[in-house]
C-alpha cells in the first residue's frame, strides 16, 4: 500500500519521478488504443440484456505533473432501455468524465481509462451459443472501431452550445456531415433533405433558412436545438446530455427539456442526463445516480432519491436547493468542508470530514455499497449493519 502524503508540496526528485511514471503510463494506454485487436478481445456479455449500457468498476485517471488524479474511481451503474438516468453531484465529482469515458473522448494522452468495463448492448452482435446477449466493451475497444459507434449508436449533447458548433461551417454542412459519415448510401441531396427534416423535428422555424446559416447567426436556444438534431440524426440508442441547459435562460431550458423528453419517446432511446439542477432531475429522470469525489454514493429511482434520501451528502444536496417556501431571512444551506484532494485520496470514506454523523467506523476502509431495496443502494456506514436504518440530516 502506497504511503499517503501529508503535504501537497513535491520536491524536484518527486517531480521527475512523477513525469517518468506519467510518460510510461500514457505510452502504455495509448498503445492499447492503437493496437489492432480481434473483435473477440473487446466483445463481452451483457449481465442484463434489458440494459443499453453497463458501467462496471470504471476508473479514469489524469496523469498530471502533480500526480495521478483519479477522476472516476470504480463507478458502476446501468442504464436500461428507454430510460432516463440522471447523474448529479457537485462540480468535479466525475460526472462529465464518466460520460466522456463512455464516448472515448477523455482528453488524451493525459486522460486515460485505466480499469473497468463499459458494456454496450449492440444489436449488430446478436447472441452467443449460450443465448447470452453479446456487447462491446468500450473500455477495451480500439479507437478506429469506436468511430462506428460514436455519433451513431451513442451520441452526446455537449454542455456549451455556444462553442460546440464549428463557427466556420454552416449548420447544414455540419448536419450533413454526420449523415454522410454514418450512412454510406446517402447522397448530398438526401442528406440535405434529412437535415431539414431534423431541424423541423426539433422545433426550429424556417429550417431552410437555418440550414444555410452560420452558428453565430443563431441564439443559444437555437444552437442547442441544432445540437439535439445532430444527436438524434443517427437514431441512437443512447444520448448523453451533459448539462444541456446550463447556458440557457429559464424559459428556453423548459423548452429544451420538454423537447428531449418527447424525442426520447419518439426515438425509443435512453438518455444519460448530467446536471446540477435537482429540479430537472425530478422532472425528467426515471433513476438517479449521485456521485461524490469520483464514486457513486447513492443510486435509486427518482422517488427514492427525492422522498427517501439516505446518504448524508444526498440529503445535503437537497437542503442546499432554494425553495419558494424557504425563509428569505436565513442564508441558503451549504455543505461544510471541502472535497478531498483527488491526487491523495484517503482509503476511508471521502465524505467523513464533512459529515455530522461520522462514527469510528468511517475511519476504516471505504464503505461497501449497501442494497436498501431492489432499486436503491447507498455507500455509507450508517446502513452497513441495518439495511432499514434511517439516515440523519447532513
Amino acid at each position: 500500500m502506497r504511503e499517503k502524503k501529508t503535504t501537497n508540496y513535491i520536491s524536484i526528485r518527486e517531480s521527475r519521478k512523477i513525469i517518468k511514471y506519467n510518460i510510461k503510463q500514457m505510452k502504455y494506454y495509448e498503445s492499447l488504443k492503437r493496437a489492432k485487436r480481434a473483435p473477440e478481445e473487446y466483445t463481452t456479455v451483457m449481465h442484463d440484456e434489458n440494459n443499453i449500457i453497463e458501467l462496471d468498476g470504471l476508473k479514469t485517471c489524469f496523469f498530471t505533473d502533480a500526480g495521478t488524479v483519479v477522476s472516476v474511481n470504480g463507478v458502476s451503474f446501468n442504464i436500461g432501455k428507454n430510460k432516463i438516468v440522471g447523474v448529479v453531484g457537485e462540480s468535479g465529482c466525475g460526472k462529465s468524465v464518466t460520460s466522456l469515458s463512455i464516448m472515448q473522448l477523455v482528453q488524451a494522452p493525459q486522460g486515460q481509462t485505466t480499469a473497468g468495463e463499459i458494456r454496450f448492448n449492440s444489436d449488430a452482435l446478436g447472441y452467443d451459443e449460450q443465448g447470452r446477449k453479446l456487447a462491446y466493451d468500450i473500455a477495451k475497444m480500439p479507437s478506429h472501431e469506436m468511430y462506428n459507434i460514436r455519433g451513431k449508436d451513442i451520441t452526446m449533447i455537449f454542455q456549451e452550445p455556444m462553442t460546440s458548433l464549428n463557427p466556420v461551417f454552416t449548420i447544414g454542412y455540419q448536419l450533413d456531415e454526420v449523415t454522410m459519415l454514418h450512412d454510406k448510401t446517402a447522397t448530398k441531396e438526401s442528406a440535405k433533405a434529412y437535415s431539414i427534416e431534423l431541424l423541423k423535428k426539433v422545433g426550429i422555424s424556417m429550417p431552410e433558412h437555418v440550414y444555410k446559416s452560420y452558428p453565430h447567426e443563431l441564439s443559444g436556444g437555437m444552437r442547442q436545438r441544432v445540437m439535439i438534431a445532430m444527436a438524434v440524426s443517427g437514431h441512437p440508442k443512447l444520448i448523453i446530455a451533459d448539462e444541456p441547459t446550463t447556458a440557457l435562460d429559464v424559459t428556453i431550458q423548459a423548452q429544451i427539456l420538454e423537447l428531449l423528453k418527447s424525442l426520447q419517446k419518439q426515438e425509443g432511446c435512453s438518455i444519460m442526463l448530467i446536471t446540477h439542477d435537482l429540479g430537472v432531475i425530478a422532472e425528467m429522470a426515471d433513476e438517479v445516480v449521485v456521485m461524490y469525489a469520483g464514486r457513486v454514493i447513492e443510486h435509486g429511482t427518482a422517488e427514492e432519491i427525492f422522498f427517501h434520501p439516505m446518504h448524508p451528502y444526498t440529503i445535503g444536496l437537497q437542503k442546499s436547493k432554494p425553495l419558494l417556501s424557504s425563509d428569505a431571512s436565513k442564508p441558503l444551506y451549504s455543505i461544510p468542508g471541502q472535497v478531498p484532494n483527488p491526487i491523495n485520496l484517503p482509503d476511508s470514506c471521502y465524505f467523513k470530514n464533512r459529515c455530522r454523523h461520522c462514527t469510528d467506523k468511517c475511519n476504516g476502509k471505504y464503505p461497501d455499497t449497501v442494497k436498501v431495496s431492489d432499486t436503491h443502494s447507498v455507500a455509507c456506514y450508517l446502513y452497513a449493519d441495518d439495511n432499514n436504518g434511517e439516515g440523519g440530516e447532513a
